[in-house]
């Protein structure tokens, strides 16, 4: 019997010489928990942390707020570890679009040449508009040449230094005709990188962009043509 009792005291004792167990919260309670890229649950989960492997890496996920990487190591004594997620302030300060990064085509109304002297004319009220547009939104225009019907504004970039991100829009319409119909093709782009980092490989397409511009399609929609 005391045999028995030994040895389940060094199996006891060996256990936790080698490994140990911590209770781990994170708010808000339905953020997802990942354990070395694995998903283990929403909000509160216990984590196996063993001597050999030294410590283990702990991801937090939930949308709308900023994912949180960090390492627990065997020699924190803690038993248990709670964390807050930070409000994502890019998600705030965007929406979800459908058709970010992709052009879309809007046909001219037939007033423009209805109201214009001739097909020339109605091209050159039409440039203008799109202009009124676009500096609506951007302080000027990057580049503009009616000869080939494209317009191109510079980058603008906003950081949120809380999200660790920097975000950069722009806006590009070129003429595309739809057999006799007077048509153009617009997107808008928006990309995301690191704050600080001015590399072009670094910036990734997203499908949000920020809600100052969201207005913009539809402002194209109404005051150039057919919805």
């Amino acid at each position: 019997m005391s045999k028995n009792i030994f040895f389940f005291a060094f199996l006891l004792y060996f256990s936790f010489a080698y490994s140990k167990e911590v209770k781990v919260t994170v708010m808000p309670e339905d953020t997802k928990i990942f354990v070395d890229g694995v998903y283990v649950g929403d909000g509160i989960t216990t984590v196996n942390v063993k001597r050999k492997e030294s410590f283990i890496v702990l991801k937090f996920e939930r949308e709308g707020y900023v994912t949180v990487n960090t390492k627990l190591f065997f020699k924190d004594k803690r038993k248990a570890v709670s964390f807050q997620l930070r409000k994502d302030e890019f998600y705030s300060e965007s929406v979800p679009v459908g058709n970010a990064n992709k052009f879309f085509s809007q046909e001219i109304d037939v007033d423009y040449f209805k109201d214009a002297k001739d097909t020339k004319d109605a091209n050159i009220l039409v440039w203008k508009m799109m202009h009124q547009v676009l500096l609506n939104y951007f302080d000027e225009i990057e580049s503009s040449d009616m000869l080939s019907g494209f317009i191109q504004t510079p980058w603008k970039i906003k950081p949120f230094p809380n999200s660790g991100i920097q975000v950069r829009t722009r806006v590009t319409v070129k003429q595309s005709n739809i057999g006799n119909n007077l048509t153009y093709k617009i997107k808008i782009s928006s990309e995301t990188a690191s704050i600080g980092t001015n590399r072009e490989e670094s910036f990734q397409e997203t499908m949000r962009i920020l809600k100052k511009y969201e207005t913009l399609i539809s402002e194209f929609q109404s005051r150039l043509g057919k919805i």
